[in-house]
């Protein structure tokens, strides 16, 4: 049976399931001749703008672990089945200098090996290969639109210079809130006394040792309390929906106009911020068509 195989690089953080690296895992896919999933393999981080080299270990796991599921006899030392396998990837921090340079360098035991964004992948997928755009609301947030083989990314700048109406972005703005309220500055409301709990601080010196050297996705834990809080009348809270949901629009806006086509949201804040988008982009939302597996093997090349 011939297999074409893809990997595909993505965030996903639970407070269960926090690493200091920010919680990515290395998924892979084959698909066999029909272009049908026969297996998939996860493995360890593989977010190569932000480990580098370290990532190159997990791409080959994830392989190695998704043809076995495929029911492929190999062993981890059987270079002769990985040197069979075709590897489109969608990879986090790919597109970043250093790291496409790693890539293209890479001396990969694969048949041959492609790369670009999971962003990239993730759009494909999404609408099919058709274009359009998408949302991303999730630990970090942006927009993307698809134009004929393009993704054109808006925001998506990361946690210390971007990424406004992400999830680590709503948590963020509750501490500080929080730290405003404990200082004086601002009258205590149910969301400061929320986050204090959520925290199990009570103090700003708490919440600096606590959250001072903190990941995005501990702040992304306490997104949530803002909305819960929203919906209770919390001011605050209100307020901080809004700024962020309305900056999502405005770049969701851009990307649906740049690919003239329809939005997918995607993150796992979408379902949450989606009541708060204005209708005439709640109008334009479809569900994803296909997951960035099938768009990795679909990206066209340069």
């Amino acid at each position: 049976m011939l297999f074409r195989q893809v990997c595909s690089t993505f965030l996903s953080i639970s407070r269960e399931n926090k690493r200091k690296n920010g919680g990515t895992k290395c998924k892979a896919v084959v698909f066999d001749e029909n272009g049908e999933p026969a297996g998939e393999g996860i493995s360890g981080p593989a977010n190569v703008a932000r480990i580098g080299k370290e990532a190159l270990p997990a791409i080959i796991r994830s392989v190695l672990l998704a043809l076995q599921n495929a029911g492929v006899a190999i062993n981890e030392n059987d270079a002769a089945v990985l040197a069979k396998c075709h590897v489109s990837a969608g990879l986090a921090g790919a597109t970043v200098k250093e790291a496409a340079e790693l890539l293209s360098q890479w001396q990969h035991p694969f048949a041959s090996f492609r790369f670009t964004s999971d962003l990239h992948t993730a759009l494909v997928g999404a609408h099919g290969g058709k274009n359009g755009a998408v949302l991303v609301a999730g630990t970090g947030s942006c927009a993307a639109a698809l134009c004929g083989n393009a993704c054109i990314q808006y925001g998506g700048h990361g946690f210390n210079i971007g990424d406004k109406g992400s999830g680590a972005w709503f948590g963020r703005e509750a501490v500080r809130h929080t730290l405003e309220a404990l200082d004086g500055v601002l009258p205590a409301s149910q969301l400061s006394e929320t986050v204090c709990a959520h925290f199990s601080a009570g103090t700003p010196r708490e919440f600096v040792n606590k959250l001072n050297y903190a990941q995005p996705a501990e702040f992304a834990g306490a997104a949530g309390l803002v909305f819960d809080c929203a919906a209770k009348g919390d001011v605050y809270a209100s307020d901080i929906v809004r700024s962020g949901t309305d900056y999502l629009s405005s770049i969701a806006r851009i990307a649906m106009e740049k690919s003239q086509g329809k939005l997918v949201l995607a993150g796992g804040l979408a379902g949450t911020v989606r009541p708060f988008l204005p209708e005439d982009i709640r109008t334009k939302i479809i569900e994803a068509k296909y997951g960035p597996e099938w768009g990795a093997v679909h990206v066209r090349p340069d």
